[in-house]
């Protein structure tokens, strides 16, 4: 109830059409509506509830007007929709870190849509994904490059070139910078950072080639926003924005081949195994855990609308992180220091 009268209350519909029956309403329509409104509240807050709403309504407008252009502007400007230049049961997409987390679920749900997925990860497929026809595997290491290029050379030969590419596979922990070792670095920015640009440079070249492809990059709100003991992640989730965003514009200005999408998706935490460990621990703190599934829906929903963009999946936190970055500094480091606590715990470890 509390998320649909958030909804409604930022609707610039449902703000405008409440508006529209308070002032310029036929009086047949506004009387019974004040007489209402009268038994609820006093004269002058009835005048504080028409401000607000006209409030309301104008950020609410602002914003759709707002994302409708950035949407405009991650597809090039361009009003042509390309979903006619996809037949889905002739798709092939790889999902890397397809057996477990988001990728198991990207898998499950494309293969539902008809799209073949070809799952790359250490682990074996899960029990309930093995027997189905639409979803092949391969078992590779994504940070051994000469391993990409084996298996990609494989896929091509036995299942054919894939359009659909998402770049999911991704690695966590929990440790301070003075506690990082080199190995534990080398393969968390493996995972999460070099694996995007192995993958691309082996199944890129196709999607050039025949002027359709969809790229997709699993980020974090960690991309925006560092905290003690996620260096490392933090820094590779920062990259991964930076690579989608270089990528985006390599494919328009180097290779002329705009027609080819990209999106970048940005999780808040989400209940897979990447935070099992500080699962409990931010649960105590008051953070809200993701449904995965509610990620798997939103890539799902992106692809098959064959678009751009950048998703902020946050509780609704997403833009005030992404402009975390443009406040001054001083507003960054007050606001920083205001939700900061004592960490010390993690030298004891």
């Amino acid at each position: 109830m509390a998320s649909i009268l958030k909804r409604a209350s930022f609707s610039p519909v449902v703000t405008g059409a409440a508006l529209l029956v308070l002032l310029k309403g036929p009086e047949n329509i506004q009387r019974p509506v004040y007489d209402y409104l009268h038994q609820l509240l006093k004269p002058h807050n009835i005048e504080r509830l028409i401000t607000t709403l006209k409030w309301l309504f104008a950020y609410g407008l602002i914003k759709n007007v707002n994302e409708a252009i950035n949407q405009l502007a991650r597809n090039n400007f361009s009003l042509r929709s390309s979903k006619a230049d996809w037949d889905w049961n002739n798709e092939i997409a790889i999902v890397t870190g397809g057996s477990s987390g988001f990728g198991a679920l990207f898998s499950k749900d494309l293969s539902q849509k008809g799209i073949h997925v070809v799952a790359i990860d250490v682990n074996p497929l899960p029990s309930h994904l093995e027997n189905n026809p639409k979803i092949s595997f391969f078992k590779c290491d994504v940070t051994d490059v000469e391993a990409v290029n084996t298996v990609a050379a494989e896929i091509k030969s036995k299942i054919g070139h894939p359009s659909i590419l998402i770049n999911n596979a991704g690695i966590g922990g929990q440790r301070p910078i003075l506690q990082t070792k080199p190995e534990q670095l080398k393969k968390l920015m493996g995972v999460n950072l070099f694996a995007h640009y192995y993958l691309v440079q082996a199944f890129l070249p196709n999607m050039l080639e025949k002027r359709k492809g969809h790229i997709i990059s699993i980020a974090s709100m960690a991309s925006f926003f560092t905290t003690p003991g996620i260096t490392d992640y933090s820094c590779s989730k920062a990259a991964v924005l930076a690579f989608n965003e270089g990528l985006s514009t390599e494919l328009r200005t180097i290779h002329r081949c705009p027609e080819i999408k990209t999106t970048v998706v940005h999780p808040f935490f989400a209940d897979t195994p990447i935070i099992a460990a500080g699962k409990a621990e931010l649960q105590k703190a008051g953070a809200k855990i993701l449904d995965p599934q509610d990620i798997s829906d939103a890539v799902v929903d992106q692809i098959l609308n064959a678009r751009s963009g950048q998703i902020l999946l946050s509780n609704g936190f997403g833009p005030a992180m992404r402009a975390f970055r443009g406040l001054p500094w001083w507003l960054q480091e007050g606001f920083k220091r205001l939700t900061e606590s004592d960490l010390s715990h993690y030298l004891k470890k």
